[in-house]
């Protein structure tokens, strides 16, 4: 496993729309904010989803965990840390770590392969020579 030395924190303020009757997120959200933190990770970095995309490639989501450690809710601003680590030649992890005021909320990765021109593909998107990994 190669840990990437880059993270990025997102911040997402949450809207009245994403809460369930209760006024808690709801657990359906998490994965489009995890998303929203990593098209951001990618942006920061200088490698943007358009770029990999204009080069022939995509990265489906092969798996999505997540784990809830305390709710949050209208109004509160969630910062999400994002980083990234290549498991072997075909997979790449996303953790996400939720946070508001400092507090843990939720915990979670994606798991993800990279296709180009619809085929899965050991190669990778030339933007991805802006990340520098590290042997763990």
């Amino acid at each position: 496993m190669e840990t990437c030395t880059f993270s990025h924190t997102a911040r997402i303020e949450v809207r009245y729309a994403e809460t369930d009757q209760m006024g808690i997120v709801h657990h359906s959200v998490y994965a489009v904010w995890f998303e929203q933190a990593r098209t951001e990770f990618f942006r920061t970095a200088g490698a943007s989803y358009a770029d990999m995309e204009a080069e022939g490639f995509a990265s489906p989501v092969l798996e999505l965990n997540v784990q809830f450690k305390a709710p949050t809710h209208y109004g509160d601003f969630v910062d999400i840390e994002t980083t990234m680590v290549r498991e072997g030649k075909l997979r790449i992890r996303f953790f996400y770590k939720a946070t508001v005021n400092g507090k843990l909320c939720t915990t979670g990765s994606t798991l993800h392969c990279m296709t180009k021109n619809g085929r899965p593909t050991r190669e990778i998107p030339a933007s991805f020579s802006k990340f520098e990994f590290k042997d763990e």
